[in-house]
């Protein structure tokens, strides 16, 4: 094969990639993969879908040979082909965040810097784990998800229990909530009830994926 035709049958695998990443809902499905493997009735439920609507983007994102996938009695588990998988939707959301107007615009009415909704980065958080401030972290996924994996020290309180499950929390002390990753908005929802209520509140800009991915650099 001529240099030429390899080139571009080399960059036509590259486009059956970028196809598969073309659609919202199975980016979605990769969101919550991250966070750890799922079975199709599991993902239908999480994201609303139908089960053969998930079951078609599951099929495409495997021929992309994004997922995976292993059988278990009668359930077929889903999980990220591997790690370089969610390397590559860290970098497409960066792409977005810094060369679209309208993500910007998204970002910075819900981020709303120099707010009490304005995120706090692992980094800092990091800082203040080493300097062994008293506060206390909340994980506010669905509890499989936190059971998959989850920060080290973190509460798990699931964002639907969390106004009757109060109690669990010390209001002397700051609360830090983090959730699936900068797009979800869980802890959003979690720092504006918890602030409601009389708590010092603030959220991890970051997910249990991003402080895993730094922990294995």
């Amino acid at each position: 094969m001529s240099s030429q035709p390899l080139k571009r049958n080399l960059f036509e695998q590259l486009a059956q990639v970028s196809k598969s990443l073309g659609q919202a809902n199975r980016l979605m499905i990769l969101d919550i993969l991250t966070q750890g493997e799922c079975d199709v009735d599991t993902l239908h439920q999480k994201l609303g879908l139908s089960v053969a609507n998930v079951s078609k983007h599951l099929q495409n994102l495997k021929q992309a040979g994004l997922v995976k996938n292993r059988r278990e009695g009668l359930r077929i588990i889903y999980a990220l082909s591997d790690d370089s998988v969610f390397r590559l939707i860290v970098s497409l959301r960066e792409v977005a965040e810094t060369q679209l107007e309208e993500m910007q615009s998204l970002l910075a009415e819900h981020i709303k810097p120099n707010t009490p909704l304005e995120p706090i980065s692992l980094q800092a958080l990091k800082k203040m784990q080493l300097n062994d401030e008293s506060f206390t972290l909340l994980d506010v996924r669905p509890q499989d998800e936190f059971s998959a994996g989850h920060l080290p020290s973190a509460i798990n309180i699931p964002i639907d229990e969390l106004p009757k499950s109060l109690g669990k929390l010390n209001n002397q002390k700051p609360v830090i909530i983090y959730c699936r990753g900068p797009y979800c908005m869980w802890s959003h929802e979690a720092v504006e009830a918890l602030r409601a209520k009389g708590y010092e509140a603030k959220r991890l800009n970051e997910g249990y994926p991003e402080w895993q991915a730094q922990e294995v650099q």
